[in-house]
């Protein structure tokens, strides 16, 4: 059966032979991602438009973006995900409707979604209830640095170090023959590059840019390893004094070393997850190295700065910022039709999927 899914701007085909619509969800702070098997890959971004007065939804996603110039004298842009998947339930809920209402489904909708290492029960029992809400018949959650590893072309049976950089934190998962031995959340991801170069242009021309000027500063020209070709982008702001709007030029050059404290700070995290890998698994996990995925992880040099520095190879697929649902949509190929247990956290189940 041929289906037609609208998705924000994009359309795509999907064909479906069973009756189980399957896919992976991965709740960013910047995006939110849908995977399928069948159909692709496909994201909007994870905002909505608040009436500043009544505190009402106005809309979600890219609609919200398209919006939001137009009504930014009486509405504000919420990143509900940025302190955790429930930071506000009325406007997360809102979201993965708005998401999982554009899947067409036949009988059954099956979601795997990817969760934080932190997360506790009471905030995972809250996340199925609103897949529930939103139109999901079964749901299950899967740690996001496991997902990414399996997205990027691994397996959970591998002895290897995944790290997963988003845009507001890092997940990292030391996995060793299907077994997790260690695994954090670090509050350091790819909007603190961002924020070091709005920081960076503060202090050098007392001039102030947005966050996406930020950042689109940083992924035309920023690097954190030399071989990038130099390059200039001509930007406005305005002036901390006056407020009056300025135009100016920034070159690769002038940003070269403002990423030096996130880049710390990230080093150490992984440092600290290498550090903590038992001695008896040390050459296994080596061997493999790490696996480095997320939008964050995709500033120019990143995976060659964290190979000299920390001394373990590193791998980075193209398409890195979809290897979360990427992953998540391959888990949820996996699990068989007849499961009935749902509404459950399956990362510590996931490796039996790829034993013979």
């Amino acid at each position: 059966m041929l289906y037609l899914y609208k998705y924000g701007c994009k359309s795509f085909t999907r064909k479906d032979g069973g009756m189980i619509t399957k896919i992976g969800l991965d709740l960013g702070y910047a995006n939110i991602t849908v995977s399928d098997m069948t159909a692709g890959i496909y994201r909007e971004q994870s905002v909505a438009l608040i009436d500043k007065d009544s505190r009402r939804i106005i809309s979600v996603g890219n609609s919200a973006i398209e919006q939001w110039d137009e009504l930014s004298d009486r509405a504000l842009l919420v990143r509900p995900f940025k302190n955790g998947l429930l930071f506000d339930r009325q406007i997360t809920q809102s979201i993965v409707s708005h998401v999982v209402g554009s899947i067409p489904v036949e009988e059954k909708l099956r979601c795997v979604i990817g969760i934080p290492s932190d997360l506790i029960a009471k905030q995972e029992k809250e996340v199925f209830a609103i897949l529930s809400d939103a139109g999901i018949s079964e749901s299950y959650a899967v740690n996001r640095a496991v997902a990414a590893l399996i997205g990027a072309g691994g397996t959970p049976l591998q002895s290897v170090i995944s790290v997963n950089v988003g845009a507001s934190a890092t997940e990292i998962a030391v996995m060793h023959n299907g077994q997790i031995t260690y695994t954090s959340r670090e509050i350091i991801g790819g909007e603190d590059f961002d924020k070091a170069v709005k920081q960076y242009i503060a202090e050098q021309g007392g001039v102030n840019v947005s966050l996406s000027v930020a950042r689109a500063i940083k992924e035309q020209l920023g690097s954190v390893w030399h071989g990038k070709e130099e390059s200039s982008v001509d930007i406005e702001g305005t002036l901390s004094l006056t407020g009056n709007s300025v135009k100016m030029t920034i070159s690769s050059e002038d940003i070269v070393g403002v990423f030096e404290k996130p880049l710390h700070r990230l080093l150490m995290s992984v440092a600290v997850a290498i550090k903590k890998i038992p001695l008896d698994q040390v050459e296994a996990v080596f061997k493999n190295g790490i696996v480095l995925t997320g939008g964050g992880s995709m500033i120019h040099g990143l995976d060659l700065m964290m190979n000299k520095v920390l001394g373990i190879s590193v791998r980075q697929p193209a398409d890195s910022i979809d290897s979360v649902a990427r992953g998540l949509s391959i888990i949820n190929s996996k699990i068989p039709v007849k499961n009935r247990v749902g509404n459950k956290n399956i990362t510590s189940l996931v490796a039996n999927y790829y034993k013979d």
